[in-house]
């Protein structure tokens, strides 16, 4: 077992201590959920916590209430750190591994909503000469281009922090299904 494995379990145990022992998954609270399968990155089991999850951000609060221990008190052994992930910007959207993300924003910022998103995701990118809308004359050309994934959500949720079982799997980044404030076209 990998140092990262029994810290993993080590930290799940504690949090799993603060239920009474009879409860299962299901009996927890989704908060309390959220608390087991956040750092998980909400695996199988683990939809409804993740559902729960967005309708807190889309409801204008925090990624995770109230998750109560079994002797009724608040359990807050856990630091968070989120943000959100405008449209516009290339944090916004992501790749599969080995892949690069093409990103570029075009068009004013007027408030009228007259900007352009063009994103695509690609294996390699290659310049040969030839004729630019823009009136140059490198055109650049990328292969394999496919769609990026929406990720307008990060989020680091640590467990325990500063004690032995402390537990953290790092920044992670979800579609919460926010709406975008801008109008947004996008293109590849």
């Amino acid at each position: 077992m990998t140092r990262m494995d029994r810290t993993r379990s080590a930290a799940i145990a504690a949090l799993v201590s603060i239920a009474p022992s009879t409860a299962s998954a299901a009996d927890y609270d989704m908060d309390c959920k959220l608390l087991l399968c956040l750092p998980a990155g909400f695996p199988s089991g683990c939809g409804d916590a993740l559902d729960h999850m967005r309708d807190r951000l889309r409801d204008g609060k925090s990624p995770i209430g109230f998750c109560a221990m079994s002797n009724g008190a608040e359990y807050d052994a856990y630091d968070i750190d989120y943000a959100f992930e405008d449209v516009t910007s290339p944090s916004g959207w992501e790749c599969p591994e080995g892949k690069q993300l093409y990103h570029r924003t075009t068009g004013a910022d007027d408030g009228y909503w007259s900007q352009t998103v063009n994103t695509f995701c690609y294996d390699s990118a290659y310049q040969r000469n030839g004729w630019t809308p823009e009136g140059g004359n490198t055109v650049t050309s990328y292969t394999n281009k496919t769609a990026p994934e929406r990720r307008d959500f990060r989020v680091n949720l640590t467990l325990e922090p500063g004690t032995d079982q402390e537990y953290s799997q790092g920044w992670q980044r979800f579609d919460t299904g926010r709406a975008s404030r801008i109008r947004v076209r996008y293109t590849d």
